[in-house]
């Protein structure tokens, strides 16, 4: 069968691998139908992951049909259409018990610590896929689910709820992934970019405002929109320390914070200014369990999957597929590789 191997720095293959065969009752194999690129798998591509690297398969947000179950799998059968869960756990531990694998010490993701989906056959457990409502008859954005599940997750941690103001730093894939899950439970968003065409796409999207984070008036203009109190949440899905402190000093008191993306630097973040609006800061790491709430939010017409994704490609101009992902030409939202 054919893979997509990101072979070295820059450097994406189309290579011969062997097909993948049931070795466990709980197992499935999925033909792949696509895998849409993801920041991550970018880093990689670049050689800037910091541990992610080449030679290697990645990709996990990815769909496709069931074509094979083990004799222990229940609950989805061969021909089914399916999304692809990449969370990994110990199965063990308190966050696993908890529901939580995304949490666990051990956790581990498709496409970054272990083998990913760009392959025409891929080998998972049966428990990791889920169904597509009949509703979406284009089986290549199932690929999407996973994207729109981290919106989701991100929504869950900062207890989005109706009528909340929602401040959210970029506007890329998962910044309107979040926006669009904070619409599904009444919440109105502002987003900030540095990129006008993201913003002009968030407010086609539905976004109460949008600005550039580098307006000189920005702080003034979101007091403006939140009756002088500041946003009920913010986020930052972006990972900087200066949007980190601006999520901080925006949000309303008692208001929540939730953090999408980071980079490990340093901030200017004190424990007084957390103290004094008795907010409530979280992290906000890939997803628990929020595939059900996805499909079902999809199923009900409330989000609509194709507005996540700008531009697809076949598996043999997989090369430009990620060098379109690295240069984001206006317009570009994410790229999605079909097979």
């Amino acid at each position: 069968m054919k893979a997509i191997e990101i072979s070295g720095t820059r450097d994406v293959r189309l290579i011969d691998k062997a097909e993948p065969v049931i070795s466990d009752p709980e197992e499935v194999i999925v033909k792949v139908k696509a895998v849409s690129i993801c920041g991550t798998d970018v880093h990689t591509f670049q050689g800037e992951h910091p541990f992610v690297k080449p030679p290697v398969i990645v990709g996990h947000e990815c769909c496709g049909e069931i074509v094979e179950c083990g004799s222990g799998v229940n609950g989805v059968a061969a021909g089914d259409r399916v999304a692809i869960d990449p969370v990994l756990g110990c199965g063990s531990c308190r966050a696993c018990t908890m529901g939580r694998a995304n949490a666990c010490a051990d956790v581990k993701c498709r496409g970054v610590h272990v083998q990913g989906a760009m392959q025409e056959y891929f080998k998972i457990r049966g428990r990791d896929v889920h169904k597509l409502p009949d509703s979406v008859d284009d089986l290549a954005l199932g690929a999407l689910v996973e994207p729109m599940a981290i919106g989701a997750q991100a929504c869950w941690r900062g207890n989005v709820g109706e009528d909340h103001v929602v401040l959210v730093f970029g506007a890329g894939p998962i910044g309107i992934a979040v926006m669009l899950n904070a619409h599904c439970l009444g919440a109105r968003c502002i987003l900030i970019d540095i990129k006008e065409d993201r913003l002009q796409r968030a407010v086609e999207l539905g976004a109460l405002a949008a600005f550039t984070a580098t307006d000189p008036e920005l702080k003034e203009k979101i007091l403006a929109l939140t009756d002088g109190e500041g946003p009920h949440v913010t986020c930052d899905a972006v990972g900087h320390p200066v949007i980190f402190e601006q999520c901080i000093d925006l949000v309303a008191p008692t208001g929540a914070v939730v953090l999408l993306g980071m980079d490990g630097s340093p901030n200017e973040v004190t424990e007084q200014q957390i103290f004094r609006k008795e907010m409530t800061v979280v992290g906000s790491r890939m997803n628990s369990n929020m595939f059900p709430t996805i499909l079902d939010r999809v199923a009900r017409g409330q989000m609509q999957l194709e507005q996540m994704v700008s531009h697809r490609f076949a598996v043999d101009q997989a090369a430009e597929a990620f060098t379109m992902a690295v240069e984001q030409p206006a317009g570009f939202l994410k790229s999605m590789i079909t097979f």
